[in-house]
């Protein structure tokens, strides 16, 4: 028989951290239920749609005001902010600006990073940060 490799607590731990990014980009990427329409009747959906976007007060700048009340997870380090979309540039300006690039078109406009107001996610530890997909879909709802 041969012998079973016994593995360290790092191995372990580099491990347990690289299945838990996984599974955080997988999530990311998994249509949520919100997303998918049971309803195969398209006009019940845009009737549905329609009802939840005029419940949504938007900002005279055509944007939508957000507060980490919002969201599940807030992924910034100010506490509210005008979120826009503008031909799928997804912007992000909390009070006193700039406006911040939330997703790469934003970024490739000319948008400066959303580096400077990206929180560091405490439970994950090295520099990573907070994920920013719910922002980020309910700001490419607004295109």
């Amino acid at each position: 028989m041969t012998e079973r490799r016994q593995y360290s607590r790092g191995e372990w731990i580099s491990a347990g951290v690289f299945f838990v990014l996984v599974m955080a980009v997988a999530a990311s990427c998994w249509p949520s239920s919100s997303d998918s329409d049971s309803s195969p009747d398209p006009d019940t959906h845009a009737e549905q749609s329609s009802q939840h976007s005029s419940s949504e007060t938007k900002d005279p700048s055509g944007g939508l005001p957000v507060t980490a009340s919002r969201f599940q997870e807030w992924p910034f380090t100010v506490s509210a902010g005008v979120l826009q979309c503008e031909g799928g540039a997804v912007t992000f300006e909390p009070p006193g600006g700039p406006r911040y690039a939330v997703n790469g078109t934003a970024k490739d406009a000319g948008y400066p990073a959303i580096t400077p107001i990206w929180a560091n996610d405490k439970n994950l530890g090295n520099g990573l940060k907070v994920d920013i997909s719910e922002v980020l879909d309910k700001g490419r709802s607004l295109c």
